[in-house]
C-alpha cells in the first residue's frame, strides 16, 4: 500500500467518523432540545422591593402548605411556600369584613416565638 493510498484511506475514515459523531450529536440535540408543549406564556413579575418576614404556625398549617404546593405541582405549576402564603393573602383580601373575621376565627391561636 502506497503512502498516498494510506493517507487517502485514513482521511476518509476520519471524515466518516466525524460525520458519524456529528449525526449522533444532532440526534441527541433533537431529543434534548424539543420545543415545550404549548402552554400559556409564563410572565415572571418581580417586585421592585421585597420585605422578608417570619411568623409562627402550627405543624398542621405547615403540612397544609406542603399539600398545596404538591397540588399545584401536579397541576403543572411549581410554587414556593412564599407563593402559597401570598396567594392566600390575595384570596383573603377579596373577602368582605364578616367573611374575613369568620375565616380568622376558625384558626387556633398560636403564641409568637420560636418554641419547638
Amino acid at each position: 500500500m502506497t503512502k498516498k493510498s494510506l493517507d487517502s484511506k485514513l482521511r476518509s475514515s476520519i471524515d466518516e467518523q466525524e460525520r458519524f459523531v456529528q449525526e449522533r450529536f444532532d440526534k441527541a440535540d433533537s431529543m434534548l432540545i424539543k420545543p415545550l408543549p404549548s402552554s400559556p406564556s409564563i410572565a415572571i413579575q418581580t417586585a421592585s422591593r421585597v420585605v422578608r418576614d417570619t411568623f409562627s404556625m402550627p405543624p398542621e398549617d405547615k403540612a397544609l402548605i406542603f399539600e398545596l404546593r404538591t397540588k399545584a405541582a401536579k397541576a403543572g405549576h411549581i410554587a414556593t411556600k412564599s407563593d402559597i402564603v401570598r396567594a392566600g393573602l390575595h384570596a383573603l383580601s377579596t373577602l368582605n369584613e364578616q367573611e374575613l373575621v369568620n375565616a380568622i376565627s376558625i384558626l387556633v391561636r398560636v403564641l409568637p416565638g420560636r418554641k419547638g
